[in-house]
């Protein structure tokens, strides 16, 4: 765009991208963002990188805005699709590319959302972001001569593996998960039936409305249905993930 979105003051964290989406952040400004990280990104020697989203009802509009923005920059993107963040993170180190976005909100209120970084293996710091931030108000960079290709690539056999070589519970657990309508529904319990647990799954339906409770979980309230399930069917232990 000839005039670039203004970036607002307070969507720049210490550690990471977030805010209300249509105030503070928007498809425009992921992708002006984007744009000027495949610019630090490619100066540090990466040429590919893994791109991630939660089940926020914002996610797909600003992972494809993310995804374009990052390849019109010259860098190959390995869209995950609908993932954790720790999911992104492994990729970025199983697929070599050592770079990573995540679209998520985390545990913020559903009206929110934003990017977790990593370059070269490492979360994206303060001053790295700070020095994001001002290429991203800087205004366009222009195209790369090759825009960056599109790769679609499904993690979860690759991750629940890395897992299952690792870890294993000395005796069969009775686990109650409760997925909170989030990212970790569709693989946390056939990750954790994998591991010999008897699962019984709360909520693992990805829904960005988070209909049965808010996914804070620092919250005691939220935890409330997973305490519930604990006690009512004497299982081991409960995980919110």
């Amino acid at each position: 765009p000839a005039h670039p979105p203004r970036i607002p003051p307070n969507l720049f964290k210490a550690y990471d991208l977030r805010g209300v989406v249509g105030r503070d952040i928007d498809a425009a400004i992921a992708g002006q963002v984007a744009r000027a990280l495949a610019g630090m990104a490619r100066e540090a020697g990466h040429d590919g990188i893994v791109l991630g989203r939660d089940s926020r009802l914002s996610g797909p509009a600003l992972a494809s805005a993310v995804g374009d923005g990052l390849r019109a920059g010259g860098l190959d993107v390995i869209d995950l699709g609908l993932v954790t963040t720790p999911m992104a993170y492994f990729a970025a180190e199983h697929l070599g590319t050592r770079a990573a976005v995540m679209v998520t909100g985390s545990h913020n209120p559903p009206d929110q959302n934003g990017l977790k970084i990593v370059l070269g293996g490492e979360s994206l710091s303060e001053a790295s972001l700070h020095a994001l931030r001002q290429r991203a108000e800087a205004g366009p960079v222009p195209d790369t001569e090759r825009p960056g290709a599109l790769i679609r690539r499904d993690i979860a056999a690759d991750y629940h593996q890395r897992i299952t070589d690792d870890v294993r519970p000395a005796r069969a657990l009775r686990v109650v998960l409760d997925a909170g309508n989030g990212a970790a529904g569709p693989y946390a319990p056939d990750l954790f039936r994998a591991l010999g647990c008897q699962v019984d799954a709360l909520y693992c339906e990805p829904d960005g409305h988070f209909p049965h409770h808010h996914p804070d979980p620092s919250r005691p309230e939220n935890l409330e249905p997973l305490r519930a399930r604990v006690l009512a069917t004497g299982a081991d232990l409960g995980d919110d993930v």
